[in-house]
């Protein structure tokens, strides 16, 4: 996708995610979702790349806690903490499964591939030998790809004396709304 056709919020995103260097902590993203009970549920996820210019892509087991809240109750929020620059944001939206997902399964590497394959997460803790890679890493049933499309975004920048802050939102057109930190 071509920059000029980008929000605001994402060429801000892209600029935090540069001076973070090559630090792999820049890919963490903590998504909340709500649990069957309406418990909050929080957990931290791998960013894996933008699928348009207000969709997030994650990766996930369809096994998991996360993707069952999910199809309960789609609202998400996540945040995104950039140290190096100071800038946390908090992105809201809609979660929805991708169902064409083997052109991602194939961007993995082998030993992420492994990983679809083991136990169920979260449950009582399997032998050794449940974790054993099978030769053949065909596309399983388990590995879930989840696009969130954001209707707003929120950025507090630390700076000193006095932080920034500042929102965008889908339904006001992506016009960025200077805010009280």
């Amino acid at each position: 996708m071509n920059e000029v056709n980008l929000p605001e919020w994402r060429l801000a995103i892209k600029s935090s995610n540069h001076k973070e260097g090559k630090s792999v902590s820049k890919r963490w993203i903590q998504i909340a979702t709500t649990s069957k009970d309406n418990f909050p549920r929080l957990r931290t996820v791998v960013f894996r790349g933008w699928s348009e210019a207000h969709s997030m892509l994650i990766y996930t087991d369809r096994r998991s806690e996360k993707f069952n809240d999910i199809n309960i109750n789609n609202n998400v929020e996540l945040l995104w903490l950039f140290p190096k620059s100071k800038c946390q944001y908090r992105l809201k939206g809609e979660a929805y499964e991708i169902k064409e997902n083997k052109k991602f399964w194939d961007t993995l590497s082998e030993n992420s591939k492994a990983t679809w394959f083991w136990p169920n997460p979260g449950g009582k803790l399997s032998t050794r030998s449940a974790y054993d890679t099978p030769k053949k890493l065909e596309l399983p049933r388990t590995f879930a790809v989840i696009e969130v499309k954001m209707n707003y975004v929120e950025l507090l920048k630390l700076e000193r004396p006095i932080h920034k802050r500042c929102c965008w939102s889908k339904q006001k057109g992506w016009n960025r709304i200077e805010m009280n930190p």
